[in-house]
């Protein structure tokens, strides 16, 4: 299984340079899980980035393939905990559910750098797929 955080999911949505290289490395993996944030965080995203109805649908399809776990107390007392502090608060998140299901995982597919360097410290596997 592979968790996927927002910065991966949204190259699953729109085409961007690292999209054909995510999908072939999922295609390896087809069980994909991630936060239940991501439920908010990949629309509102694409509506920063002035992405229209299309892709908005185009969001609910992909995420409608991922299996997303609920934020709870704990997930977000793990959050809040995670270093460094430079690690943004959605991030977190991500991160403690990623670290909650680290025995299951053959990675946490992230684009950004510095939720993957926190990830690398607690030996959790990273990918981003180019």
């Amino acid at each position: 299984m592979v968790y996927l955080d927002a910065s991966a999911l949204v190259k699953l949505v729109v085409r961007e340079p690292e999209s054909v290289a995510l999908m072939e490395f999922l295609r390896e993996h087809p069980d994909r899980v991630s936060s239940a944030l991501a439920l908010a965080e990949v629309p509102r995203a694409l509506r920063r980035a002035r992405f229209g109805a299309a892709e908005r649908r185009r969001a609910r399809e992909v995420l409608a393939r991922v299996a997303l776990v609920d934020i709870d107390r704990r997930a977000l007392a793990a959050a809040a905990a995670i270093e460094p502090p430079t690690v943004r608060t959605l991030d977190a998140i991500h991160f403690a559910t990623a670290l909650a299901l680290r025995e299951d995982l053959a990675a946490l597919v992230t684009y950004d750098r510095r939720l993957a360097v926190a990830a690398e410290r607690a030996d959790l596997p990273v990918q981003a797929p180019v």
